[in-house]
């Protein structure tokens, strides 16, 4: 009982860290008018937003109190094996022992997730030889591709991935001329969880923060520019740069006449 205590620990961590991304920020920004957006649209991602607000505290206040649950009659049990044979310490190693091996899986199994979605593509590479042409050669010959540099806990990807990615994807899907990479740093726990969570198709790549860093000046090609989450390039089919500061999804109507230009 007491060993799984971390392991829903972790999903509380995660719920609330989501709570404060899909909720409090994204209403923040609706709030603040931060994306130029109709009646309608504000309307329905105000619903989304109330939507996800009742599922994650739903989940919050449930896992909380099953811990709590568990945290007294795993106590409760330890002391009743105490009074009836006068030793707790290998309960206590077993349950530490346990500890471990449920958060360990949890992990393992986060870093391995495997999307149902088959057109979401996690790639490993080699962060001593890869670079961002090498990348594009090896994922995207031929393509238009929109790169996409963000973080695991960047609020603001989160809402592009949340409320403006498919409709972009959905713009360009029947041509099967423009490529999606998105390059990530930040927790790799969190990494494929957003992932598949938000539901992004494209390539996907996680690299550390000095590889981020490498490839975020070579892409805006300037190696004095601040390095900041949401930003955009766009790589011609011939593989060469052509906007070191695209569009954010969520400017749809400037972004479809930027990737439009580049694949006439």
């Amino acid at each position: 009982m007491l060993a799984v205590i971390p392991w829903l620990g972790i999903d509380i961590a995660e719920h609330r860290l989501a709570w404060e991304k899909d909720v409090r920020e994204e209403m923040i920004n609706v709030v603040q008018s931060v994306y130029d957006l109709s009646r309608e649209q504000k309307a329905h991602i105000l619903d989304n937003i109330l939507e996800r607000n009742s599922t994650l505290n739903m989940l919050i206040y449930l896992k909380s109190l099953l811990v709590l649950a568990l945290l007294i009659g795993g106590v409760w049990l330890l002391i009743k094996y105490k009074r009836a044979t006068g030793k707790i310490a290998k309960p206590l190693a077993l349950t530490f022992v346990l500890m471990v091996l449920f958060t360990g899986a949890k992990f393992v199994w986060a870093l391995t997730l495997d999307p149902q979605n088959k057109k979401i593509k996690f790639v490993d590479i080699d962060e001593s030889e890869a670079d961002l042409n090498k990348i594009i050669v090896d994922n995207f010959k031929g393509k238009v591709v929109y790169v996409d540099f963000w973080g695991t806990t960047c609020g603001p990807c989160m809402a592009e991935f949340r409320d403006f990615t498919k409709p972009l994807k959905d713009k360009y899907r029947q041509s099967g001329k423009v490529g999606y990479l998105y390059i990530s740093q930040g927790n790799k726990y969190l990494w494929k969880k957003q992932v598949d969570k938000y539901d992004v198709e494209g390539t996907h790549i996680f690299v550390s923060d000095e590889k981020y860093a490498r490839l975020f000046q070579d892409a805006v090609h300037d190696t004095s520019r601040r390095i900041l989450m949401l930003t955009y390039v766009i790589v011609n089919a011939a593989g060469k740069i052509v906007d070191t500061d695209a569009k954010r999804p969520s400017d749809s109507k400037a972004l479809f006449a930027q990737l439009d230009r580049h694949l006439r």
